[in-house]
């Protein structure tokens, strides 16, 4: 029991010297923006819809495609830290070609674009997640 006490106090103790100074990204040596495009950015939703007519027709050999994105709003920016990567997550209601609608989650990501050149986005279709990358219902795309 005394072991436990002296234990726990000796992690009192060093636990300070342990924790990571947060340094915000923009202050780096090879800092970050930023600067991300809005929730309801027309190159966002387009990129969206690109990637998922892509995904649909090559993976599923399906022809849906994502007709528009409404309701559209953010949800976080940056809720893990400054020290990380610039995030913004947002949501929104997608209406699939196939009349029916369903939840859109996605983030859009500094430097995550083509080799890390500009943005990038990472979206879930609430119903069409159907290889569980982003299960159980999207959370793995929500912050």
């Amino acid at each position: 029991m005394r072991i436990c006490a002296v234990m726990l106090a000796f992690a009192a103790l060093v636990a300070p010297a342990l924790a990571r100074e947060q340094i915000p990204a923009e202050e780096r040596l090879v800092p970050f923006s930023a600067s991300l495009p809005a929730c309801d950015d027309k190159a966002v939703i387009d990129r969206i819809r690109a990637r998922f007519a892509s995904k649909e027709e090559q993976y599923w050999a399906s022809d849906l495609t994502i007709v528009a994105v409404d309701r559209v709003r953010a949800t976080a920016m940056r809720p893990n830290g400054l020290d990380l990567i610039p995030r913004r997550y947002c949501e929104g209601v997608a209406t699939i070609s196939n009349h029916k609608t369903s939840r859109i989650f996605y983030s859009i990501v500094e430097d995550a674009g083509m080799i890390g050149m500009s943005w990038g986005v990472h979206f879930c279709v609430q119903a069409y997640d159907r290889n569980w990358a982003s299960a159980p219902e999207c959370k793995t795309t929500r912050p």
